[in-house]
């Protein structure tokens, strides 16, 4: 592509798809900048289009100046800074928008066309996901194809262009794939700035009060997905224990300041459950874990609630390998836990302190008691709701006596304040229950809709033991989990179909459906483990196997790739730049030679085809007009960026014709 100027009415075409794809390039960034800039940049985007077909005029000087300052200024209203990743990406994003209204030469082209690759990077700052991936991928392809339609006007068809831009950049895949492998990796996650803030991600909190929980229910996004090492355990002991809460002010139950670490080790019943757990970010340092967690890495501690703690915080995907036992004994009750485990904000409600005292006449065994306070939940009407009624001052008076409908985070706090008014030490566990089976992938994949709350009470010679009241009320969430595909109106919950059942429940495409669900959930689990979590470890561990122990005979290898690489890539493309009898142009041009020579004008070996040219014009003055014709196509398709097919034709057709 020349210097001059884009001309505005051949050129439409080209800058439309350039447009056209400048638009497809900002569309992921809806979900990541603020409305106001995004506004902005579209303004400017259509203030471009319309221009392009003589609709509006582009900005002077002066109003592009002022223009460039309120965007600008706009960026810093809206951040407070020019710096970071959403400021970041603003301000680029505003620049993209900028350069189109000066889109006037080639250099303007090339700096949209770096601009746009950038702020199409910038994507992968907010979302990794293996469709962003695609997406960006194909926007690279659409914005290749643009240049090379600037750089040959007159060559390719718009389908021609796609198809070797997407040549091009798949011929780059390998070398991108041998560096991403190879080239040597920094701890901490690819795509993250210094000092970015966290995201806010949907999970568990560090405080529980009604409705916590049951926001997330209708989540689709994952918590962590689960790789067992044998067979995995049945539906109704996949709890996978987080926080545990002590203390409540009669709404919120809240965490401590600090987790202590005095753990006891319980004693274990069966054998230990083996996997690999892989947490999605949560922006907390707890690690999920299969109740009750007996082995874990050296990084990881364990407090005296058997709540596993990372040393940092989960702000990235993160994999741990752990052993857990469905069956224990917790041991002799601490002095500490007595007091915490009975400890209430203010004396209970006549009608809890009433109910209480009603099963403690009938019998004073701790198990029995349990036992009537579950079936108070299942005997009496109570429901199991995502939209539960408001609850009054005191919520759980007013929810086992009154609204009696609840998700299980009222059912679970109730019941420790029930056992806690009977004498018994209880405490409220917060964390996972179920999980969807991949049968493709073979690993269990839990979302934030399987969030969950549970009862643990201290029971004589069985410790602290599991109560789940949901239970009570709806097994079916125990045993079969949340259906969160129908699930669509909120209040309304649905159970998944019993395995027995499941097939045969659901139409033919619900089937296919759910089938390719699996597919592509696998397929994200392992874009997630081998390329999102390939990090120095792993890297480590592939130079070993490849038995490579330092970084010299790695940077061997990389320079004896990148030879054999380059090498390929030359012998693929340039083949036909050096070979004589596969090139189209060049038997043309020997046929055009050839007449020459039966009239007596033979091309000299060392000659070349300009000085040929002035000889034949020289020799037959009628026909210079048609022999310097020739000469151009041929030079303008030998040494030219790209071949023209049109122009190939047209020298066939002046060779053909040539009459001397």
């Amino acid at each position: 592509m020349n210097a001059d100027l884009i001309h505005p009415t051949k050129d439409r075409t080209r800058l439309g798809l350039l447009l056209g794809t400048v638009f497809l390039v900002l569309l992921p960034h809806i979900d990541n900048l603020e409305p106001s800039v995004l506004g902005y940049v579209g303004l400017l985007l259509a203030w471009r289009g319309a221009a392009l077909y003589g609709r509006a005029a582009l900005p002077n000087r002066w109003l592009l100046l002022f223009l460039t300052f309120a965007g600008a200024g706009l960026v810093y209203f809206e951040y407070h800074r020019f710096y970071g990743r959403e400021a970041g990406a603003a301000l680029f994003t505003v620049g993209l928008g900028l350069k189109l209204m000066e889109l006037k030469s080639a250099r303007d082209v090339y700096l949209v066309f770096f601009l746009a690759c950038f702020v199409a990077v910038t994507q992968f700052l907010f979302s990794q996901s293996l469709w962003m991936a695609a997406y960006t991928l194909t926007i690279v392809v659409l914005l290749v194809a643009s240049l090379i339609g600037f750089n040959s006007p007159d060559s390719y068809a718009l389908r021609q262009r796609l198809k070797l831009a997407a040549v091009m950049v798949g011929l780059s895949l390998p070398l991108m794939s041998v560096l991403f492998v190879f080239f040597p990796r920094v701890p901490g996650p690819l795509w993250k700035l210094p000092d970015d803030t966290p995201q806010a991600i949907s999970g568990l909190s560090d405080t529980v009060e009604p409705g916590a929980i049951s926001r997330l229910a209708l989540s689709q996004e994952p918590a962590f997905r689960v790789e067992f090492d044998e067979a995995p355990p049945p539906a109704n002991l996949r709890y996978w224990r987080g926080p545990v809460f002590w203390k409540t002010d009669g709404r919120r139950w809240t965490l401590p300041a600090d987790f202590r670490s005095e753990p006891r080790m319980p004693a274990w019943s069966g054998s230990a459950i083996g996997y690999t757990i892989t947490l999605e970010p949560h922006q907390q340092n707890w690690v999920l874990a299969l109740d009750l967690p007996s082995h874990f890495p050296s990084d990881v501690r364990q407090t005296s609630e058997y709540l596993l703690i990372a040393r940092n915080k989960i702000g990235e995907r993160a994999r741990f390998h752990l052993e857990s036992h469905t069956a224990y004994n917790t041991g002799d009750l601490l002095p500490r836990e007595a007091k915490l485990g009975l400890e209430l904000p203010k004396p209970p409600a006549p009608r809890i302190k009433a109910l209480v005292e009603s099963w403690k006449s009938e019998t004073s065994a701790p198990d029995d008691i349990v036992q009537r306070a579950l079936r108070y939940f299942r005997d009496e009407s109570f429901y199991y709701t995502l939209d539960p009624p408001p609850l009054g001052g005191d919520p759980v008076d007013t929810f086992l006596f009154e609204t009696r409908r609840g998700f299980c985070e009222h059912y679970a706090t109730a019941f420790v304040v029930l056992m806690r008014a009977a004498g018994i030490p209880a405490r409220l566990v917060t964390g996972y229950q179920g999980g969807q089976w991949n049968n493709v992938g073979r690993f269990l994949e839990v979302k934030q809709a399987d969030a969950h709350a549970w009862a643990e009470v201290w029971l004589q010679n069985r410790g602290w033991t599991r109560i789940d009241p949901t239970a009570a009320v709806a097994p079916e969430r125990i045993e079969r989990g949340l259906d969160i595909d129908t699930q669509i109106a909120a209040g309304e919950i649905r159970f998944n179909l019993p395995a027995g059942m499941a097939k045969e429940g659901r139409s033919l495409f619900s089937e296919y459906w759910r089938q390719s669900r699996e597919i592509w959930a696998s397929i994200d689990h392992q874009w997630n483990l081998w390329v999102l979590s390939y990090g120095p470890e792993n890297q480590s561990r592939l130079m070993a196997m490849l038995g490579i122990v330092d970084w010299r005979g790695l940077a061997l290898g990389l320079g004896v790739g990148l030879a054999v690489f380059g090498a390929v890539a030359a012998w693929w493309i340039f083949p036909r730049r050096v070979s004589v009898r596969g090139d189209r142009c060049v038997r043309i041009y020997q046929r055009y030679c050839a007449k020459l020579a039966k009239r007596g004008l033979v091309r000299h070996p060392t000659e070349g085809p300009l000085a040929y040219a002035n000889r034949a014009s020289e020799a037959f003055p009628d026909a210079g007009h048609i022999l310097a014709e020739i000469t151009g196509l041929y030079l303008k398709i030998r040494y030219g960026r790209i071949p023209s097919q049109n122009d190939l034709n047209r020298l066939h057709k002046a060779v053909r014709t040539l009459k001397l």
